[in-house]
């Protein structure tokens, strides 16, 4: 398993080792080399295994332990947690941004606004950011055909020294506008859930109060794991879909 951790470190490419070592571990878990409830290797074995220091070992399992794939038990070590089930599901990044493309060019921008704020305590969590820190906070609604499909909220952190204006927010999402300014977009956490609107929602968005939205939070990375945007949204139900085709790998 040595020869094999070594090749996806170099297939990681730019990637700081820490992610590496973590991305490695972390495939391997959903693999099933590492079954729930089992025990991962010691810092030391690990450190061998990927030929890396304790400190580089120690920030890739705070990445499993922040995302509840293992749990670290005193005096006992790091376990795999026992129900992988609420876990996150692995998917592409690029399909992700063509996706986001796509919407880009079916849809176009109306009520949009770019202001820079003081980050809140709950994006400041979300974005790694210190207190008093400011952050860019866009916003728009989402029109298809003329009618509002969503409403979508951004927040880009003040010290990446990327500025956008209301003619690019209209030309493309900020997803995309990231990338074309030179951040280095690699990977993200999304999470889809559903909730009613509420008085403001419903007026943006040409709907009833207590009418079905989808609501999505991603949060975008660099390749270093550092937060690099944050997206809030509400979507109509009756025009959000989402479609996924899954397969399974050959036995």
């Amino acid at each position: 398993m040595a020869v094999r951790a070594r090749e996806l470190a170099v297939q990681a490419g730019r990637s700081p080792r820490y992610v590496q070592v973590y991305s490695a571990i972390r495939d391997w878990i959903f693999q099933g080399v590492y079954k729930p409830g089992s025990q991962l290797p010691t810092e030391t074995e690990l450190c061998e295994l990927f030929d890396v220091s304790r400190i580089t070992t120690r920030k890739a399992v705070d990445l499993l332990v922040d995302e509840v794939l293992v749990t670290r038990q005193a005096g006992r070590g790091t376990f795999v947690v026992d129900d992988l089930a609420d876990a996150p599901v692995i998917g592409d990044m690029e399909q992700l941004l063509r996706k986001v493309e796509r919407l880009g060019k079916n849809t176009r921008v109306a009520h949009a606004e770019v202001l820079e704020v003081p980050a809140d305590a709950e994006t400041r969590k979300d974005l790694a950011l210190p207190e008093g820190a400011r952050v860019q906070r866009a916003s728009h609604v989402r029109l298809l055909n003329r009618e509002p499909i969503g409403y979508v909220v951004t927040y880009v952190p003040d010290d990446l020294k990327v500025r956008f204006d209301l003619s690019e927010l209209n030309e493309s999402p900020m997803l995309n506008l990231l990338e074309r300014k030179g951040v280095d977009v690699a990977s993200c956490d999304q999470i889809i859930g559903a909730t009613l609107a509420d008085a403001k929602l419903a007026g943006l968005l040409n709907t009833s109060v207590g009418a079905a939205l989808v609501h999505i939070r991603l949060v975008v990375f660099d390749s270093r794991r550092r937060p690099v945007e944050k997206l809030v949204a509400w979507y109509r139900g009756d025009y959000y879909n989402h479609h996924v085709h899954l397969t399974r790998k050959s036995r």
